[in-house]
């Protein structure tokens, strides 16, 4: 899997995760405890997504120059 296609894959997940807990939020019917643990999952994707692209343009400016 390439660094574009994972990034595309954990953008998908994260927005799936967004959904989820405003749906979530907006029923007020959850625990706490399961939406901490989604919102901690959506904040780790978030960080990996962030990573990835740091990767993605240090290995383009490493091309370039």
């Amino acid at each position: 899997m390439t660094i574009s296609s994972r990034i595309k894959h954990l953008e998908d997940e994260h927005a799936r995760l967004d959904k989820k807990i405003d749906g979530l939020e907006s029923t007020g019917a959850f625990q706490d405890e399961l939406l901490n643990k989604l919102k901690k999952q959506r904040l780790h994707i978030r960080d990996d997504i962030v990573k990835l692209k740091a990767e993605l343009e240090f290995r383009a400016s490493k091309q370039n120059g």
